[in-house]
């Protein structure tokens, strides 16, 4: 009991641990930087830069203005331009429509040219905007079973097909309809982001931004038209927090891991062969299964280690997991095991006719490497067994006693070296 109490410390220091395996965007950020964000829309399907359609020619009077030589071009930093499309259709074919409308403004700015450094100006085709269109159906009151279509998106984020199959069913398609008419135009759009120095300001303060895909920047970001339709979401004309992110980093969502294959570094220094397969079951649980099978005889020094035993383990991963990898973080977990045994060592042995163990588990998993992560388990539970005492006798065993024998407290632990195998999303 005392071990075990030495355990249970141990990991209860191991919790304290940092959970964070996702590679961190640093971004720079200055203080005295001015911003202008300017929104080109799309027609449904429509690629080309439509100076009638919506704001379109306001947009671009004010591109004009800030991007033509008399406006001190010289003075700005980057331009990004990020292109987005509405989640009514294929994924593919919007993934494809996303990069021809970034082409399409690619020319458009062409006409700029001599005023601004190609060089920096910089692309990011996004395609299907899920985050701003939650924003934007949240926001929006009058949306037909509003909390059944949020309901959708969240539940469904890791099958897009079948999230956007039950959107067009959803009460014979009331909401969806109405979606087409009123969200959908608005993710139709370009978003074109131009950052402008401002003299005798301090730069070079560095700040981890937790999303790759948002650009952030701006303190003394300067009013957009009145009408413009963006500002539904809640978004602020003037921020206070400046983050520019000028390229993306891959994150944990290009591939997901759908089996790990394990060996328990403890049962090994035990000469205990074994083997872990755990099989995620969506973000949160996972379902894993072990067994071990040492079987080692000598009966000329009357040694016997010999055990036969697998077990099953359901888990649940703790923490928010839509910012970390399965099977990665800290985990609780409910396991059943059983098997039979038998035990000696220079004199009187125990054989099991059966032992059964079952409890709770809490344990953490670090990411590292993309396919290896490192294991730490504690089990506590209740363990029971049937036993028979035996003696060897000139070459033969002679059963002395038998008995039950019952336990409460840690009943294993686990280092194991894990092996990840992943698929592309």
């Amino acid at each position: 009991m005392k071990h075990g109490i030495y355990i249970l410390a141990f990991f209860m220091a191991l919790s304290s641990l940092s959970e964070s395996g996702y590679a961190m965007v640093s971004s720079f950020t200055v203080a005295g930087d001015t911003i202008r964000r300017i929104v080109i829309y799309f027609d449904a399907n429509n690629v080309s830069v439509d100076t009638g359609y919506k704001d379109n020619n306001q947009s671009i009077t004010t591109l004009d203005s800030l991007l033509v030589g008399q406006s001190d071009t010289k003075k700005i930093k980057a331009v990004n331009v990020v292109t987005f499309v509405s989640p009514d259709g294929d994924e593919s074919y919007n993934m494809s429509l996303a990069i021809r409308r970034k082409h399409s403004i690619r020319e458009f700015l062409q006409r700029y040219n001599s005023d601004i450094d190609v060089d920096k100006i910089r692309f990011f085709p996004e395609g299907e905007n899920w985050s701003e269109f939650r924003k934007l159906v949240a926001s929006d009151s009058n949306l037909p079973d509003r909390a059944e279509v949020l309901a959708l998106i969240d539940f469904h984020k890791n099958d897009v097909v079948k999230r956007k199959q039950l959107l067009r069913k959803l009460n014979q398609g009331a909401a969806y309809k109405y979606m087409v008419h009123n969200v959908f135009p608005k993710l139709r759009r370009a978003e074109i982001t131009i950052v402008r120095e401002t003299p005798n300001v301090s730069k070079e303060t560095f700040d981890p931004v937790s999303s790759a895909s948002e650009l952030l920047v701006s303190k003394q970001e300067e009013a957009l038209p009145k009408d413009q339709p963006d500002k539904s979401v809640g978004e602020s004309v003037k921020e206070q927090t400046c983050e520019v992110v000028m390229s993306k980093a891959e994150g944990p969502g290009k591939s997901k891991t759908v089996l790990a294959m394990k060996n328990n570094l403890l049962y090994d220094l035990a000469l205990a062969p074994n083997i872990e397969v755990e099989i995620p079951l969506g973000k949160r649980w996972s379902l894993n299964t072990e067994y071990k099978c040492p079987w080692w005889l000598n009966s000329k020094h009357d040694f016997c280690y010999q055990l036969l035993s697998g077990g099953l383990e359901g888990r649940c991963w703790l923490g928010n997991r839509q910012k970390r990898n399965r099977l990665t973080g800290h985990f609780i977990g409910l396991y059943a095991e059983g098997g039979i045994y038998d035990f000696q060592l220079r004199g009187d042995g125990y054989q099991g006719k059966y032992y059964g163990a079952a409890g709770v588990t809490y344990g953490y998993a670090r990411q590292l490497a993309r396919h290896f992560s490192l294991e730490f388990s504690l089990g506590i539970g209740y363990l029971t067994t049937e036993y028979k005492k035996y003696t060897p006798y000139e070459g033969d065993i002679v059963w002395t006693n038998s008995g039950r024998y019952n336990f409460i407290g840690p009943t294993k632990a686990k280092i194991s070296l894990v092996w990840l195998i992943t698929t592309r999303r």
